[in-house]
């Protein structure tokens, strides 16, 4: 079996060297401070071409539009969007490939239970990560980052037996965000310092994690920015780590299904990217001044979503035109994933914790849920072809990987998982008083 940062180096390398990857640059380029009138007109040629192929290619989107009763020429603008119908999270659950107008052998996978606790399958075409890497290298050099920037990285790419990996081709060093101790700490420090990054990405608990390590033992390390993304910042987080590292903190919202991105800008707001994906907010019912994300990809050939619920919801944004000049759309606070972390059988601490449900098969939603420190139980509401002895399986796999071995888990079938007074499920609790109806047998 090859490494674990082998097939993420290789396709790191595929992003850097693709043959699309000028043209995508120079695109992005021009509309960085392009007109509104530009940009609308660049979202509304990509969205012709999306949904010919999607009617051309796929049985599904045909049907789709029949049923809609409406005409996939007719479809013209982004204005247009409003007369089709919502594609919903469980449209993946039950069947992504579906939604596949390539062949499975030209995509890539990525799977995630992302913030409502429903783990998916999606699928992206290699052109359509190198398009995601040119916008978010575009967003950093708002900041003064370059386009090879050196990046140390704490998400959940290496398990809690590893510290760290280099990946050259990535120019990346992966950091374990399961194995950060006061005892692994100087070894990673020499590895960090080693490497001589650039910029610190990744999961703001982790990050924040590594922070707290140094600061308690009076260190800083110093890089021109703090990458983050995947859950929400709290304010204390970016106070810490710029106290740390001493750079700005950059965020940056996104998705699996990769429908709709927005980031910071170095004047302080936080703008949609329009020529990643068309987003519309639509109102959350019952609740004041928040609205849900609802995104079409202009980017990603392979897997054409049209009009997909996030789950996401954002308050109202600040008031225009931002002093940054472009005419990028800004976006209110995203209400997105947090998670508080748990604790390991030997005291380590693990950010993420829902990780370990993100690569579940036939589950309509999932939750792990901490009894104790190195004691867990995952919660399934569970799809028709649910394997239950291997969901189990595949969840004590992901324990021993990511939380390390000596925890106990075990799986619970129930009926459905508790929402908060936002709507949503949480993907992960510690509460051992917890009360969740078990599915009758």
């Amino acid at each position: 079996m090859a490494p674990p940062g082998s097939r993420l180096d290789l396709q790191y390398r595929i992003r850097r060297w693709h043959p699309f990857r000028p043209a995508i640059e120079q695109s992005l380029a021009l509309l960085d401070h392009a007109d509104e009138e530009t940009i609308s007109r660049y979202q509304d040629r990509r969205l012709r071409q999306l949904v010919r192929l999607a009617e051309a290619r796929s049985p599904f989107y045909r049907a789709w539009f029949r049923e809609a009763g409406l005409d996939p020429r007719s479809v013209r603008t982004a204005a247009d969007l409003a007369r089709l119908p919502l594609l919903e999270r469980s449209d993946l659950v039950t069947g992504a490939e579906r939604f596949q107008v390539y062949p499975s052998r030209l995509l890539w996978e990525a799977r995630s239970s992302g913030t409502t606790g429903a783990p998916i399958t999606c699928y992206r075409t290699p052109g359509s990560s190198v398009f995601e890497l040119s916008a978010l290298e575009r967003q950093w050099s708002w900041f003064g980052l370059g386009r090879s920037t050196r990046r140390v990285v704490l998400r959940g790419g290496l398990s809690a037996d590893q510290t760290t990996r280099l990946l050259p081709g990535a120019r990346q060093l992966l950091v374990s965000s399961f194995a950060l101790t006061t005892q692994s700490l100087p070894a990673i420090i020499d590895a960090i310092r080693g490497f001589d990054p650039d910029a610190i990405e990744g999961w703001p608990s982790a990050i924040a994690l590594l922070a707290s390590f140094l600061h308690d033992q009076g260190l800083t390390l110093p890089v021109r920015a703090v990458i983050t993304s995947s859950e929400v910042t709290t304010d204390a987080q970016a106070d810490l780590m710029r106290a740390v590292f001493r750079g700005p903190v950059i965020d940056h919202y996104g998705q699996t299904e990769r429908v709709a991105l927005a980031g910071g800008c170095e004047a302080g707001g936080y703008h949609v990217f329009p020529d990643y994906g068309i987003v519309e907010l639509l109102p959350v019912p019952g609740v004041r001044d928040r609205w849900e994300i609802v995104g079409t990809p202009l980017h990603n050939w392979g897997f054409p979503l049209f009009r997909y619920r996030t789950g996401d919801h954002v308050g109202p944004a600040g008031p225009g035109p931002c002093p940054c000049g472009r005419a990028y759309p800004l976006l209110g606070r995203v209400d997105g994933r947090h998670e508080e972390p748990f604790t390991s059988a030997d005291g380590r601490s693990l950010p993420m914790p829902a990780i370990v449900t993100d690569n579940l098969d036939n589950v309509h939603q999932a939750q792990v849920a901490q009894l104790a420190p190195g004691r867990f139980e995952v919660r399934v509401v569970p799809a028709a072809r649910l394997d239950l002895q291997a969901a189990t399986a595949q969840v004590q796999a992901n324990v021993d990987r990511y939380f390390g071995p000596g925890q106990a888990v075990t799986v619970r079938v129930v009926d459905t998982i508790p929402l908060t007074g936002q709507g949503k499920a949480r993907n992960s609790v510690i509460d051992p008083d917890d009360v969740v109806p078990t599915s009758a047998p």
